[in-house]
């Protein structure tokens, strides 16, 4: 164990750190410069802190590892070089409400292990100008970059004084062309003022759910083969079927979807009732936002989706998994006109449709043929919802 006066001294910090062996770890190794090379590649959870009086630093690892089992991972937006006032960093191209999540709750999750800034520590925070409202976040919380505050960032460099280059970015090595993970938090250690962070632990958080999106053109059965595999499925079973809502009324021969008018399906959106919301066949289509609760909490997500949406799901989505459920065309014919859901005209113009969207190869995960054998199709989606 260290002496008591070690934990007086050193900090402790809450970090997202890409792995040093990977892609990511050996891009920050080259390209930190300045302040930011004390500090590591990184980007702060929770800002450098002392323990509190009675905190252990093995409570909070114990702590960390097991908040971080009940988290999700996922896969941060593309990053992009910008210059964050007088300093540069990786920042999302694009906004992600979990990287936003996981920093305010580490804000406060681990708030207890935290000792009170002293005067010496407010005196060095106030160095750097603070609005109001950071200098009130600074106090309560340790750091003026908190909740609304936070911006999500991995620094470069550290920062950049007068001169002639001082408005243009340095020269950094080419961006990895992997995605990077959201795997992990690190607990990093300041040994003493001054001192290099230095990795003390890192907390893996837990695979997230499988997001499985079931599309096919119409008539192909997509939900007799969902409803012959959910009857199957055992209770307790950890898979979850995603209910449409659809701007059309009951049907007792079709899926059982949520009816509802135009006009409430556009209430329901403005309100972000819907993870994913697609037009079809003169229909607005949606599915609920909670699928995503039920991907952070580990379940296989079933979705019957749509082959023309599929581009943006991918986009919102990116490990989902996809099953294009096909049929010959003369027994789609056959299903769709025995249905009586629609006029001739209506069926030809799914039909149409259908040719028109066909789903790219390359993006078919599985292949599940409808041709009659409803039993022999619908097991075959039972195991592949049933994989681990």
């Amino acid at each position: 164990m260290r002496p008591r006066d070690h934990f007086v001294t050193a900090r402790f910090a809450l970090y997202f750190a890409p792995r040093a062996d990977g892609a990511w770890g050996r891009f920050g190794a080259a390209a930190l410069s300045g302040e930011a090379r004390r500090y590591g590649f990184h980007a702060t959870l929770k800002a450098p802190f002392r323990l509190a009086r009675g905190a252990r630093l093995e409570r909070l690892v114990a702590d960390l590892d097991a908040w971080c089992a009940t988290r999700a991972r996922f896969t941060l937006p593309p990053l992009e070089v910008a210059r964050l006032e007088d300093f540069f960093a990786l920042v999302p191209a694009s906004a992600d409400a979990r990287i936003d999540e996981i920093a305010d709750a580490c804000v406060t999750r681990f708030e207890p292990f935290r000792a009170p800034l002293n005067r010496v520590e407010i005196a060095r925070r106030l160095r750097r100008p603070l609005s109001a409202r950071q200098r009130e976040l600074m106090l309560r919380w340790g750091y003026p970059h908190v909740f609304e505050q936070f911006r999500f960032h991995l620094s470069l460099t550290g920062p950049l004084r007068g001169g002639a280059g001082a408005g243009r970015a340095p020269r950094f090595p080419p961006l990895p062309a992997e995605s990077l993970d959201f795997d992990a938090i690190s607990l990093f250690e300041e040994p003493r003022p001054g001192a290099g962070f230095r990795l003390l632990h890192r907390s893996s958080l837990r695979a997230a759910g499988r997001l499985i999106y079931i599309a096919g053109p119409s008539g192909a059965g997509k939900d007799s083969i969902i409803g012959w595999a959910q009857q199957r499925l055992q209770a307790g079973a950890p898979v979850v079927f995603a209910r449409r809502t659809i701007t059309r009324a009951p049907d007792a021969t079709g899926e059982n979807h949520r009816a509802v008018t135009p006009a409430e399906f556009e209430e329901l959106g403005a309100r972000g009732a819907f993870a994913m919301a697609w037009t079809a066949n003169g229909h607005r289509y949606g599915i609920g936002a909670e699928i995503r609760d039920w991907l952070a909490h580990g379940l296989t997500v079933v979705v019957s989706g749509s082959r023309e949406y599929l581009p943006q799901a991918l986009r919102d989505f990116p490990a989902l998994e996809v099953v294009m459920v096909n049929a010959p065309g003369a027994l789609i014919d056959e299903r769709l006109q025995a249905r009586g859901r629609e006029t001739p005209a209506e069926i030809s113009a799914r039909v149409e449709r259908g040719a028109r969207f066909p789903v790219p190869s390359q993006l078919v995960a599985t292949e599940v043929m409808n041709d009659g054998d409803l039993a022999r199709a619908g097991d075959e989606l039972l195991q592949l919802l049933l994989r681990a």
